[in-house]
């Protein structure tokens, strides 16, 4: 039995999506193997997802911060992902489904973008 099902639902929806990246992995490791860049284009979170993101954003800025950090650290270490396709994945997420004006959401994720001298 559950302690919080309705966190268990956000869980869920998390593993959904690392399911998906995995998938995405196999086809940039395939890129790799011929020397081409793989697309990261085609990331994308679902709309309840994006949305706890919002509201974390909004209510939790610093926790939600160094949360995004570890997403992008773990997304590149696992997947290989670019920290940059992770931040606009995010970004484009929130921007379609999020209540953070555009002002607001540049701002924020201005001060995530990766410095260019840390791998």
């Amino acid at each position: 039995m559950s302690v919080c099902p309705r966190y268990d639902t956000h869980l869920d929806r998390g593993h959904n999506f690392a399911e998906a990246l995995e998938l995405f992995s196999a086809e940039a490791a395939e890129a790799k193997e011929k020397g081409e860049e793989a697309s990261w284009w085609f990331l994308n979170l679902t709309p309840p997802v994006a949305k706890m993101l919002d509201w974390y954003i909004r209510h939790f800025p610093s926790s939600a911060y160094h949360s995004i950090g570890e997403i992008q650290h773990d997304a590149h270490t696992t997947w290989n992902i670019p920290p940059e396709a992770t931040l606009n994945t995010l970004r484009s997420a929130l921007s379609l489904d999020g209540e953070l004006t555009e002002e607001q959401r540049e701002m924020y994720f201005a001060l995530l973008k990766p410095r260019e001298d840390v791998d």
